[in-house]
């Protein structure tokens, strides 16, 4: 009897143990499991009541705010991602052992790789040590630097890119501590203003030059006659004539300027109407022979009939032909310039063709033919009155038409420049 209710006594008790002590116990060790394994949803507490219960509401209280810190920093991860993915400039953080820790896509586009550029070192990426030596001076000091520099991006086909990136470095740090733990890269790509910086002291500077030549001379005439020449006629006429030569080649420089401006400014207009390309190109040749500009030159046309109208302003295009033919006069043979003039119509597109019987141009200098001032025969060019200006004008006209220009010469054999119009100014395919 005694032996019974012993045993009853223990199996109490061990129920007592099992539900109050080892599965309360459990319960907490999955929960810890859950919260380890980043599982901040628990399960709701029973009601039933037990020695851990206590504890079991702190560890639902710590996964509650472990699951909104979570959720933050997804959020804020997102934000994140989003705000670096939406720059434009190439964003790069390294750590204090100078590795790189993140990147955003558009330093990936910059700077493209087969692998990534996590993990490696600023040095292995970028392969300049201006870079690096920066770097190591900002988590030493904490202080920002700025860096201008140029690189080289080798193509498979095609010359060497070179791209300028003006680069802002600058420390991370949390506030308790004073040295940096990584560092800031920024890379802003200054290439297209670099360019255009470069153009305009190049622009300048052309027609700081192309201006001094006349006004030299002119002060140097209008000081001759102030001097007495006026009393000698022949010294006076002699000045007055170069006085007027020069004047009116700093006339036409000024108006090829301001035809540049107006061709080249967004506000451009232009005053399209059906316009018979022939004739105008025939009345350009009549105005050349009536003013003795054509050396003799034989001009010969062929002009298919289907290319003969095209949607075009007239008065642009007149510039462009006078230009293309005063250029072919100037530079064909000396003694007897042949021009021909060919026409055809290319689907939507008319094709004309202006070839002179010259000594052609050379091939270093076909790439930069239609750049404002440039000369292949600079003495000779600006001896006949060029600007230096007439085939970049040529470009703006025609590609303001929505055409294209393009230049086939082979040294000796004489030089021919092809314009492509479309007939209609209405939706039509790419020139090619």
């Amino acid at each position: 009897m005694w032996i019974l209710l012993l045993l009853a006594a223990l199996s109490v008790a061990a129920w007592l143990i099992l539900y109050r002590f080892i599965r309360p116990l459990e319960s907490i060790q999955e929960d810890i499991q859950r919260l380890s394994s980043g599982n901040f949803q628990l399960p709701a507490l029973g009601t039933e009541s037990s020695t851990y219960q206590v504890t079991a509401q702190h560890i639902r209280k710590i996964a509650e705010r472990l699951r909104a810190l979570d959720e933050q920093t997804v959020e804020g991860g997102l934000s994140l991602r989003g705000i670096l993915s939406g720059m434009k400039e190439g964003i790069v953080i390294a750590s204090r052992e100078k590795r790189i820790t993140l990147v955003n896509e558009s330093l990936e586009a910059f700077f493209p790789a087969a692998k990534s550029h996590v993990g490696r070192s600023v040095l292995e990426v970028f392969r300049r040590h201006e870079i690096e030596q920066a770097v190591s001076s900002t988590l030493t000091d904490g202080s920002k630097r700025d860096l201008s520099l140029i690189f080289e991006f080798p193509q498979q086909s095609g010359p060497v890119i070179q791209k300028h990136f003006d680069i802002h470095i600058s420390p991370m740090s949390r506030d308790s501590e004073e040295l940096p733990q990584a560092a800031l890269i920024v890379f802003q790509e200054v290439t297209a203003i670099r360019t255009l910086e470069a153009a305009r002291r190049e622009f300048v500077a052309n027609v700081s030059h192309e201006f001094r030549t006349p006004v030299s001379v002119i002060n140097g005439y209008v000081e001759t006659l102030l001097d007495g020449a006026t009393e000698d006629p022949e010294m006076t006429t002699v000045s007055l004539r170069a006085i007027h030569r020069n004047v009116q080649r700093l006339s036409l420089l000024l108006e090829d300027l301001l035809t540049i401006s107006s061709m080249e400014s967004k506000g451009r207009r232009l005053y399209f109407s059906r316009v018979n390309l022939r004739k105008v190109a025939e009345r350009v040749i009549e105005n050349l022979e009536s003013g003795g500009a054509t050396r003799t030159a034989d001009f010969q046309i062929e002009w298919s009939e289907t290319a003969v109208f095209a949607e075009v302003d007239e008065h642009r295009i007149e510039q462009v032909y006078w230009n293309l033919l005063t250029n072919a006069i100037r530079h064909g043979e000396s003694n007897a310039p042949l021009i021909q003039l060919n026409a055809r119509l290319e689907r939507e597109w008319v094709e004309i063709s202006i070839t002179d019987n010259g000594t052609g141009i050379p091939l270093e200098d076909q790439a930069h033919i239609f750049e404002r001032f440039y000369r292949v025969h600079k003495h000779r060019a600006r001896d006949a009155g060029g600007t230096g200006l007439g085939l970049s004008i040529v470009k703006n006209i025609i590609l303001a038409h929505g055409g294209q220009i393009s230049l086939r010469s082979t040294p000796g054999e004489g030089a021919t420049f092809i314009i492509r119009l479309p007939v209609s100014q209405k939706e039509t395919s790419p020139a090619k």
